[in-house]
């Protein structure tokens, strides 16, 4: 891939409005269900149980915290993205990209020198069209966009 610069740095959430509104709305459906399952079960109140739901909730809680957090930035040394999983690949590590996902949430799929696959979210207009970029200065064109 022909280094590909971003002299000034485009930087923004990784995942849509719909994608957090839908993260929401699981969590706050696996919070009630919990809740419920504990004042209306006996059982599950004593014993072990508690640890193990109290645990398998701060876990879910961290992880949505994450994904509401996370964020894309494409500059002159590469492609970085926080969140749960921290992602970077310089450019001069980059063998191909291409473009996937949704039009609310654009994929960009990169492909590593070395083989690593590593796939990248932008939510935003200006990331969509920063991913969209990074695959249009690609030399040769090994480009697929579905």
């Amino acid at each position: 891939m022909s280094g590909t610069p971003f002299e000034t740095p485009v930087h923004g959430a990784a995942h849509g409005r719909l994608q957090r509104v839908v993260a929401t709305l699981m969590v706050a459906l696996v919070m009630i269900g919990l809740l419920r399952l504990l004042w209306t079960v006996p059982e599950a109140s004593q014993g072990g149980s508690p640890w193990f739901i109290g645990s398998a909730v701060c876990a879910l809680l961290v992880a949505y915290a994450f994904l509401m957090t996370s964020t894309t930035t494409l500059d002159a040394t590469g492609i970085r993205q926080s969140g749960l999983l921290q992602r970077k690949v310089g450019w001069s590590e980059t063998a191909s990209a291409r473009l996937g996902g949704f039009a609310f949430a654009r994929l960009l799929r990169v492909r590593t020198r070395g083989g690593r696959r590593i796939a990248f979210a932008g939510a935003t207009p200006e990331l969509a069209a920063a991913l969209a970029r990074v695959v249009a200065d690609q030399t040769p064109p090994q480009i697929r966009e579905r």
